[in-house]
């Protein structure tokens, strides 16, 4: 098991940062949040974000990353920012019940165990301040589990001029409500002339999910022949402020500890 836990960070060489166009607006003085939004279960979205924590880091602020896990795990990531990586501290990550769930929706992916690795070198090299687990545990509604991580990303910029850097689900992202949706986006509730929020999008490719056919491979929508960037939204009724278009299909992340008998 600890051999296969291990593959993810083989290919980790320095952290180094590569330009995305159009990122550098993002880190604009009056911008204090910058809301990304993913489909859980790629592999790209989640290595595009440690690049954008290590771009943020560049522009001299206060960075402070927020993921979307559960208020309680923080002691445990709090360890894995001060450890070295080792085989035993990866161990003690793995120890977070959220990795062995039966439901595993890409946040437990080896996408994200490569996202850690990337934070924990990028917080160790003074690129960022620290990794929020943002999440609420133990809510009855979506409401107040919005609600609960808008007022997270609030308290982790502890800086007059940090920026907090946010990864969720795409739907958690958006800067206003949708039609048909019960939910208040958690992005929404964040001050908006100091929020952007972003849509991370592939050229098509898969993505695991758990659907009506079980956890597993899914396809990830039309190829759309797009490069890379980050394109601002022209149309008011849009749902974020800016389409960040990966420029490559997304491949499918599994999850980092399978199944047992899966």
């Amino acid at each position: 098991m600890m051999t296969s836990l291990l593959l993810p960070f083989l290919f980790l060489g320095a952290v180094d940062c590569h330009p995305v166009p159009g990122a550098d607006r993002l880190w604009a003085p009056s911008t204090r949040f910058v809301v990304v939004g993913e489909v859980h279960g790629t592999n790209e979205t989640p290595d595009a974000l440690a690049n954008l924590a290590c771009l943020a880091g560049e522009s001299g602020r206060p960075i402070t990353v927020a993921l979307e896990y559960d208020a309680d795990t923080q002691p445990v990531i709090d360890a894995w920012l001060r450890s070295d990586g080792s085989a035993a501290a990866r161990t003690a990550l793995f120890a977070m019940p959220f990795w062995h769930r039966d439901f595993q929706d890409g946040r437990s992916s080896v996408a994200f165990l490569r996202l850690f690795e990337q934070l924990r070198r990028l917080k160790q090299a003074g690129r960022i301040q620290g990794v929020v687990a943002s999440d609420v545990a133990d809510v009855t509604d979506a409401k107040s589990r919005d609600a609960g991580m808008a007022q997270a990303w609030q308290r982790a910029r502890t800086s007059p001029h940090g920026l907090v850097l946010v990864l969720v689900g795409n739907l958690h992202a958006m800067r206003q409500k949708r039609e048909g949706f019960d939910i208040v986006p958690a992005a929404s509730l964040l001050p908006r002339d100091q929020t952007v929020t972003i849509n991370a999008v592939g050229d098509g490719g898969e993505v695991w999910t758990c659907q009506q056919d079980g956890c597993g491979k899914h396809g990830a929508g039309p190829t759309r022949g797009v490069p890379e960037g980050m394109v601002t939204a022209s149309d008011p009724a849009e749902s974020w402020d800016v389409r960040y278009n990966l420029g490559r299909p997304t491949t499918a992340a599994v999850p980092a500890v399978p199944k047992r008998g899966g």
